[in-house]
Order: C-alpha cells, then structure tokens, then sequence
C-alpha cells in the first residue's frame, strides 16, 4: 500500500512514524500556491497544484491521498478527479474528536482561518459538538522559530478551551502544530488530535478495507467525462 501526502518533503520520515508497517508513505508538493495556508485566499491559490498532482498521483498507483492543509483545500474536487480515497485531516480529525467526547475545541494559528475552521465544522456535520475554535497567534512559517515560546502558547490557549469553553477533546488544527499533539495531551489532561495521523491511519483503512469515496457524492466533472463518438463517428 502507498499513500501520498501532499506537503512538505521534510515531514516524510516522521509521518511514516504514523502507519502500519508495510504501509509506504510518500511525502510530494504540489507546485504553484503560497508557502503557507492562512486564509481562503491561500486554500484557493493551491487547490490547482494540488488536483494536477492528485491525477499524477493516482495514475503512478498510489493507493489514496491526505492532503496536509487542516483546512482541506479543494477536497470536493479532489474527490471529483480520482477514484482513489482523498482524506482530509481537518474534517476527519473533527470526527474522530466528536466520536471522543461530548464537546471538543479546535486550536489553531491566526484570527483568519478561526470562521473557516467552524465553517468546515459545519459542513462536516459536527458543529453542535463544536466548543470553540480558538487561535494563538502565531503565523504557520513562525512557528517553528522558538518551539518552547509556542508550546507555551499552545498550552495557555488549550487550557482557556477545556476551562471557559468546556472542550472535552482538542484538535490541533494545523499541520505543523500536530506534531506536538502528544506533549500537549500529557500537558492539558484531556485527549488532543493529531490530524495527520488520523488522516493516515484513515486512509489506510480506507484502503484496506476496499472503500473510496461516493461517486455519486463526488461525479466525475462533465468535461472530464469521457465523451460518447459522434454519429459521423
């Protein structure tokens, strides 16, 4: 089994950490977009880079795909393009969070993607277990600057959503702050969502299991059909 995760390279060894053994990652960028995803604006500008490579992708063999942008940019086109499961971390840790609690609270970078992330919520079908989505204001290309700064940061803001918002469960709702979600959760008490991991190990099972997304959810687009000949044909 290969699945792709479409992101940094960097990431490639510590997300093989995330799979069964057998199970090959590999870590590819799309190309064009912004350096990082931080508004819809940004979601927009990487969603044709990242459909091209989806198609690559599928016609090499790999087995499914995760995107590595919480926000799931272009998932539903995605999922249009190729047959192959398209798993995106932020609905699916959203899920796994509401299957591990009454409530749960997102925590993730700046003020802008704060209403998407509750958009998504929405449309993933979890808003009314949805706390709070709360950010801590530290832009995705700085976060790596001084690690403890943020760390300290990220638990200061987890804990005023388990205490004034009543989050039972937190999702950490970016991907570079998701490789911190074991510290946090020994940190705060309560369980916290690596969202790459679950996408993973979902699409993993996804595979293993033979399933994919609907078809009828997700119909191939119109002019990417396979047109019938003419009758001068």
């Amino acid at each position: 089994m290969r699945i792709c995760y479409v992101g940094p390279t960097s990431r490639q060894a510590a997300l093989q950490a995330f799979v069964s053994p057998g199970v090959e990652l590999v870590a590819r960028r799309a190309s064009g977009g912004p350096p990082s995803i931080e508004s819809m604006y940004d979601e927009y500008l990487s969603v044709p880079g990242i459909m091209e490579l989806a198609m690559e992708l599928e016609r090499e063999g790999f087995d499914a795909i995760v995107p590595g942008c919480f926000g799931d940019p272009g998932l539903d086109a995605l999922r249009e393009v190729v047959d192959i499961p398209v798993v995106g971390p932020g609905a699916t840790a959203m899920l796994v969070a509401a299957n591990l609690g009454h409530r749960f609270s997102v925590v993730t970078v700046l003020e802008n993607v704060v209403r998407p992330l509750e958009n998504l919520a929405l449309i993933t079908g979890v808003a009314a277990k949805l706390a709070s989505v709360r950010q801590i204001g530290i832009p995705v290309l700085e976060l790596n600057n001084d690690l403890d700064a943020t760390f300290s940061r990220l638990i200061d803001v987890s804990r005023e959503t388990i205490e004034q918002d009543r989050a039972d469960v937190l999702v950490l709702g970016c991907g570079t702050l998701s490789f911190r979600s074991a510290e946090l959760q020994a940190a705060v008490g309560v369980p916290v969502v690596n969202p790459l991991q679950v996408a993973l190990r979902t699409a993993e099972m996804l595979v293993a299991c033979g399933l994919s997304h609907s078809k009828r959810s997700y119909p191939v687009p119109p002019k990417m059909a396979p047109q019938p000949a003419s009758m001068a044909d």
